[in-house]
């Protein structure tokens, strides 16, 4: 049973990975802009320039460089922190309200409510433990890996 498990989890990151390259391509976008976009989109006042490039690993001058690109061509903005003015917020742009990219910037949502709206509470309870669980386990393994000098800030 495990087995199976690993091999779908295995299929289902696989997949994921090889959708995000296709929203990118079909967004017109490399795939390092898209996942800095969908950082932002996914930590509305969280998101500053470390932190993306923290969570791409680019180094901060790489990041400056495609933070710079995305801000001139409208996918995100720069504004400061509304308690802390040294540090800079990135919101969405407008380019992200365009129609061409209106597919990517609602993320997987439809699909969840599809697939999520076949379970009961209980199940969905189980689905939510695993994944939570699977999460915290793949961060600290990654945190690990990266404090034994496998990461470079």
């Amino acid at each position: 049973m495990t087995d199976d498990i690993d091999a779908l989890v295995s299929d289902l990151t696989d997949e994921m990975s090889r959708a995000y390259r296709a929203y990118s391509a079909a967004a017109g976008l490399n795939l390092s802009d898209m996942m800095a976009i969908g950082y932002v989109r996914t930590h509305p006042g969280e998101a500053t320039p470390s932190a993306v490039a923290r969570h791409l690993g680019m180094s901060s001058g790489a990041t400056a460089i495609m933070l710079n690109r995305l801000e001139a061509d409208g996918y995100i903005a720069r504004g400061q922190h509304p308690t802390d003015r040294r540090v800079t917020l990135l919101t969405l742009g407008p380019a992200t309200e365009e129609e061409r990219f209106r597919p990517f910037s609602r993320g997987p949502q439809p699909l969840h409510a599809v697939v999520l709206g076949q379970y009961s509470g209980e199940e969905l309870d189980a689905v939510k433990r695993f994944l939570g669980d699977m999460l915290a386990g793949l961060r600290e393994r990654t945190d690990a890996l990266s404090t034994k000098g496998g990461g470079k800030d």
